[in-house]
């Protein structure tokens, strides 16, 4: 407890170093524009660094695409905001496919029963040494759901094939060749409902190689969830016309509450899609794991930039509390007034960055809290110390893992929504961000969710330090000119804080000596 508490005392020491610096040189006005935008960049920092810690902490998994996750949240918000046909022409085809893996599980069983048991037959040929078994076990790693699979592969490929998504994606005047209206961007609903069949139709074969051994008494229940989301997916197209009007015509504010839903939603299903899908099989195996995650990285910039296009798009719509061109004079009247600024010791400063402020505030308690107080928590707790105790009292660690995953995905998705009209949204976001959620969880201590809080609050404010020593510079009472430095140091800053803090402790502030 004595080395926690001198973690935190020298956190703090380092922070009032921070802001005493900022106030010799700047006074109390420019040190609290200082300050609070700081605790902007240490918001978006931590919405992204919050799910690596919880990730790492729990699974021991360094997942270099949770930038790309931070990203994709942030294109999708977006589109749900301000373009909503994209959506409504894309997600009936996702919802086909996986209408059709459901019922393709159900119906696969016996096929992956069956090849089960030959394998276990093969095996034993395998060890006993007899030619024509171990012939005959060759051939069965082409089993019949593997080649299922690649033709459902090929299949999809070519459900795709000629899809609009160029039309779809150009809803700004800004993009290339103008706007396109939506009646001549989307296809008929005869080519779409051929679209859909395909996808179904490659989830159908698919579904043998992703079947599992289950009670023969819930095979209606997934049948009926398997129809539920194909219906879904059919009712969406069909009505993609209204829809579409009647998502443009909600307030901003409900279009900015679906953004953040949207962005969490499928950062969520993404994160619990790589868990189980390509993290789970290399458990134990980190360097594949880099690799794979390094991958994924790489792939999913390519994919954003073949559907949103190479170039970026500006800042999304802040909600209406935010919009009005005026300065409030304190948060009682800015709740009133909804003014786009309020006055800061005589200075104006956005009120969407004290947003962004809140909803990392938020973050950081909600998640603390269910850490500590919740069961699920408790759970989480206990299997960093010792998952295969946890696994003997009955609880499912593996789905726990992909709990974990997905919401520390959410997060960063989350997070790339809030950050959108803030920044902007433009493929090199994620890894941007990316690496100063690094930084914040090696300065925090590996595994520290307190501590990678602290990380992102110290690297927030010595970004906002170096932009204005770049920018302004400090006024040095012996010299006629301030003292400034050049935008590299501002870029480095965050790194110089990583190499004091390791210098002093390598673990982390709230680090653990293995």
């Amino acid at each position: 407890m004595g080395k926690r508490y001198r973690a935190v005392i020298a956190s703090v020491a380092l922070v009032v170093v921070l802001v005493g610096i900022a106030y010799a040189g700047f006074g109390a006005t420019k040190t609290a524009s200082v300050l609070l935008s700081g605790l902007t960049l240490a918001a978006l920092y931590f919405l992204l660094a919050a799910g690596l810690s919880l990730i790492f902490g729990l699974m021991d998994v360094l997942n270099f695409a949770h930038g790309t996750l931070f990203m994709i949240g942030a294109y999708v918000g977006y589109t749900a905001f301000g373009n909503p046909r994209l959506l409504l022409n894309t997600l009936p085809l996702f919802l086909a496919l996986l209408a059709g893996a459901t019922a393709g599980t159900i119906v696969g069983r016996p096929l992956r029963a069956w090849e089960q048991a030959v394998r276990r037959r093969l095996t034993a040929g395998e060890a006993s040494g007899n030619g024509r078994e171990v012939l005959r076990a060759l051939l069965a790693r082409l089993t019949p759901s593997l080649l299922l699979a690649l033709l459902a592969v090929a299949l999809v490929l070519w459900g795709v094939r000629g899809f609009p998504l160029d039309r779809l994606v150009a809803f700004e005047a800004t993009a290339t060749g103008g706007a396109i209206p939506t009646a001549e961007a989307q296809e008929p609903i005869p080519r779409m409902l051929l679209r859909l069949a395909q996808m179904a139709l490659a989830g159908l074969l698919a579904g043998p190689a992703l079947a599992r051994e289950r009670r023969e008494q819930g095979m209606w229940k997934e049948g009926m969830l398997a129809g539920a989301i194909g219906l879904v997916g059919l009712l969406i197209l069909l009505a993609r016309d209204p829809l579409e009007g009647f998502l443009l015509g909600l307030s901003v504010d409900l279009r900015f509450l679906l953004a953040l839903t949207a962005g969490a939603v499928v950062g969520a299903l993404l994160g619990g899609l790589i868990e189980r899908t390509l993290i789970r099989p290399f458990y134990g195996r980190p360097i594949t794991q880099i690799v794979l995650t390094l991958g994924l990285m790489f792939v999913g910039t390519e994919l954003v930039k073949a559907v949103w296009g190479r170039e970026g798009h500006p800042p999304m719509t802040v909600p209406s509390l935010f919009a009005e061109s005026c300065r409030s004079e304190s948060l009682a009247a800015w709740l009133t007034e909804h003014c786009s600024s309020i006055d800061v010791l005589g200075r104006a400063f956005p009120t969407y960055r004290l947003f962004i402020i809140f909803v990392g505030g938020v973050i950081l308690v909600g998640v603390g809290l269910l850490l500590r107080y919740s069961r699920l928590g408790m759970i989480i707790r206990a299997g960093v110390q010792d998952s295969e105790m946890v696994e003997a009292l009955g609880i499912n660690v593996r789905r726990v893992f992909t709990f974990v995953f997905a919401l520390g995905s959410a997060l960063a998705a989350l997070g790339g929504v809030v950050a959108a009209p803030f920044v902007g949204v433009y493929p090199e976001m994620g890894g941007i961000f990316q690496l100063q959620a690094f930084i914040a969880v090696v300065i925090g201590g590996m595994g520290s969710y307190g501590g990678t809080a602290v990380g992102a609050l110290l690297l927030g404010l010595a970004r906002a330090f170096g932009d204005v020593l770049v920018t302004s510079g400090i006024p040095i009472p012996w010299a006629e000119q301030a003292l400034r430095a050049s935008p590299a140091v501002a870029r480095a800053s965050t790194v110089l804080i990583m190499a004091i803090v390791l210098l002093v402790r390598p673990a982390g502030i709230f680090g653990r000596k293995e």
